[in-house]
């Protein structure tokens, strides 16, 4: 499939590139690396998200090419859809998008369904970016500063800082090869873990206030609200890493993190520890991920939402 991506890329002229809702660093990584490896091939490019540029990531070259809306598609030769297990996490445009002719599929989640005949999935890459730079050397693109800057962000930020069990000898080779070609690993991990607002700060303290622990401290719980992000003028961008504050908990295994999308309505992200394979429970409820992130949707109170996903855990634990 890689070969029959790289044919419709070299035979195609204009690119529309885009990725999932609620942009991580992998999302926003990739499609930045992949509009610049296009530009350098002479290719016109159009970048396309949902949502705007988390802050942290605006740092990232050019991340302000990237628009919020598509007047029409009818110009585009192909789609590059990157980071996303199914075509409707692409946000309010899906319907326009997935109207053009060719839709490339790459992504690295288990939950992948390989929804587009163009589908490289690779569920044993740490990474979309790791795949990406398989795909731009395929293309013969030189990996500049400004590539490897975005390929490097996209690698670390999905693989936890290179701490999660998806790091293997390969990531870290690419990493150094990486650095050899431009990124800054200082200047990139400043931007994306230290450089937090204050009002990131305040919204976490309030979070803390509703820890909970059960399964004597195995399964660890927090919650933002929408009254919460309100109260603060606080966006879901500043939510980052909370889940991963209550994973690093000692004695936590399984790490869950509740935002209220809307009213009775929850998006429930998980982390795990070790072999706990956290998808299974994601996969319950119409989600998905990888083994030790994922992420699913609940309706009901909290209260209610929480039992029914801590019933799910519990049995994943015991397995």
């Amino acid at each position: 499939m890689l070969e029959k991506i790289v044919e419709i890329i070299n035979s195609g002229h204009r690119f529309l590139v885009a990725s999932h809702v609620r942009p991580d660093g992998d999302a926003i990584g990739s499609i930045l690396a992949m509009y610049h490896a296009l530009r350098d091939m002479g290719k016109e490019v159009v970048v396309y998200n949902h949502d705007k540029v988390p802050e942290i990531y605006r740092f990232l070259p050019d991340s302000e090419v990237i628009v919020h809306t598509i007047d029409s598609v009818d110009a585009f030769d192909a789609v590059i859809l990157l980071d996303c297990s199914e075509m409707e996490r692409v946000g309010d445009e899906v319907e326009k998008i997935g109207a053009i002719g060719t839709i490339i599929n790459i992504d690295h989640h288990v939950s992948n369904n390989g929804f587009s005949p163009h589908s490289l999935v690779d569920t044993k890459a740490s990474s979309t970016g790791e795949i990406i730079y398989g795909l731009i050397t395929m293309l013969g693109v030189t990996i500049t500063k400004d590539i490897a800057t975005s390929i490097y962000t996209a690698v670390m930020t999905d693989t936890g800082a290179f701490c999660y069990s998806n790091t293997t000898s390969d990531t870290l080779k690419l990493a150094a090869s990486l650095v050899t070609a431009g990124a800054d690993p200082r200047r990139i991990a400043e931007n994306v873990y230290e450089t937090k607002p204050l009002i990131q700060i305040k919204l976490m303290e309030k979070a803390l206030n509703t820890l909970a622990f059960d399964v004597n401290g195995r399964i660890g719980s927090i919650v933002v609200t929408q009254e919460m992000l309100t109260e603060l003028g606080a966006l879901p961008e500043h939510t980052e890493g909370l889940v991963d504050l209550v994973r690093s908990i000692a004695g936590v295994d399984v790490a869950v993190f509740y935002q209220e999308m809307s009213k009775n309505n929850f998006k429930a992200s998980l982390r795990s520890k070790g072999d706990i394979d956290i998808e299974k429970v994601a996969r319950e409820f119409d989600g998905g991920g990888h083994i030790n992130a994922s992420a699913c949707r609940l309706e009901g109170a909290i209260d209610a939402v929480k039992g029914k996903l801590t019933g799910s855990i519990m049995r994943i634990i015991a397995e």
